[in-house]
């Protein structure tokens, strides 16, 4: 008797790959400094970065859980 461990499975790779693209442009963008009047540093991006990285949250998650149409 052999023991198989079941890992993982990705269902649905290409909604991963966009959530995590997702996931790095919103991170890139929630921290993206801007100097203002020489010394006083903001984030005007902070919202749109945010809403990036709940998206590919989500994406990520639907990634997992379910799989592409199967044609027959």
């Amino acid at each position: 008797m052999t023991s198989v461990a079941k890992g993982i499975e990705i269902k649905n790779k290409g909604l991963v790959l966009f959530g995590v693209i997702l996931l790095l442009i919103g991170l890139v963008a929630s921290f993206y400094p801007e100097t203002y009047y020489g010394y006083v540093l903001r984030y005007p991006y902070q919202t749109v970065g945010i809403i990036l990285l709940l998206a590919g949250i989500v994406f990520i998650a639907l990634g997992f859980f379910y799989s592409p149409r199967k044609t027959t």
